[in-house]
């Protein structure tokens, strides 16, 4: 791939909610422009058009990547077909970014990642909450033992999303297993991917429960982790409650708080009795592009900073949880 252009042209895959911002994001670098974005829908289509003004929109997948000259693409469909897209985009030899979860299981993932590897292209989770700049500064704060030594975290990311409506059931995304709704995989993958990133490794055991709907998903999780060390995490996910929406780092010489964790812009420090604020810029989409661009620049098929190996661990820990549950989805 060519990419000694001044631009980079992104192509989008999916064009629901998430979609626009992406888009967005992608003209703040000042890097790259979204010229072509494709959906299932005609209709999704030509409202995603006219909301961000795109070039080009296709109603086929494969139309628009075989059409369009892009240097990467962005996975915004619903997660049963984060794997089918990421597979399309790698087959015409397309660098990808897919939204999390990363796809609807670790079979799927380790598939995915295994292809990207022997075709040499770049691949990555879309984990936009890592690359935000009050991330970068915990993740060193911890590497330095800012608070000692890391023995918990606790963390709670529930949402009570106001405007589903119940008589929609199983047609809403959050609701249906064809479509790998529920909690855990919107919303849980914040917080157990976090996890992994703070201890460095996945759980040495796992216990946890759920709530489920009737169509067969969880709508409240509880996921409780130890690590070989003797430290533990506690995180709790819902879609039909509200929570805190916040995380806290125990060490063994304080504390670190990270209000609205999944986007932090606050890191609440405490040590020796004494508390310290840090604030940062505002979190957006903007940094995980930017740091596609710089991969694709340097020639590297993956993020140092969220590696596949990474994500296919946090995709196996998903896959535990909902064993424990008895939760699949259509066709596993």
């Amino acid at each position: 791939m060519d990419t000694k252009h001044d631009t980079f042209r992104w192509g989008i895959l999916g064009c629901g909610l998430i979609a626009p911002r992406f888009f967005r994001a992608v003209e703040e670098t000042g890097e790259g422009r979204v010229v072509a974005a494709a959906s299932t829908s005609a209709r999704r289509a030509k409202h995603f058009q006219h909301e961000t003004g795109v070039a080009r929109t296709y109603s086929s997948y494969t139309a628009m990547l075989e059409h369009e000259n892009l240097d990467a693409v962005y996975v915004a469909t619903t997660h049963n077909f984060h794997a089918e897209c990421a597979r399309l985009c790698l087959e015409q030899a397309i660098p990808v970014l897919v939204e999390k979860a990363f796809t609807q299981n670790a079979p799927q993932a380790s598939e995915i990642i295994a292809l990207a590897r022997e075709r040499n292209l770049f691949l990555m989770e879309a984990m936009w909450t890592r690359f935000n700049p009050a991330i970068t500064r915990l993740r060193e704060l911890l590497q330095h033992e800012a608070i000692g030594h890391m023995n918990g975290f606790e963390a709670d990311f529930c949402v009570r999303m106001g405007r589903l409506n119940p008589k929609m059931m199983p047609w809403n995304r959050m609701y249906s297993p064809r479509l790998a709704g529920g909690a855990l995989l919107d919303l849980g993958i914040y917080p157990v991917a976090f996890a992994r990133m703070i201890f460095g490794q996945p759980p040495s055991r796992i216990s946890s429960s759920a709530n489920m709907t009737w169509t067969g998903v969880d709508k409240t999780s509880r996921y409780e982790f130890d690590y070989p060390d003797g430290a533990q995490a506690r995180m709790k996910t819902s879609f039909v409650e509200n929570g805190s929406r916040e995380a806290v780092i125990f060490g063994s010489k304080g504390s670190i708080r990270i209000p609205q964790f999944y986007r932090p812009d606050r890191l609440i420090i405490q040590r020796e009795g004494k508390e310290e604020i840090r604030t940062f810029e505002e979190p957006g989409f903007a940094y995980q592009v930017r740091e596609v661009h710089r991969c694709l620049k340097s020639g590297l098929t993956e993020s140092p900073i969220m590696p596949l190996d990474e994500t296919l661990e946090t995709m196996e820990t998903l896959d535990i949880l909902r064993a424990q549950w008895e939760m699949k989805y259509p066709g596993e």
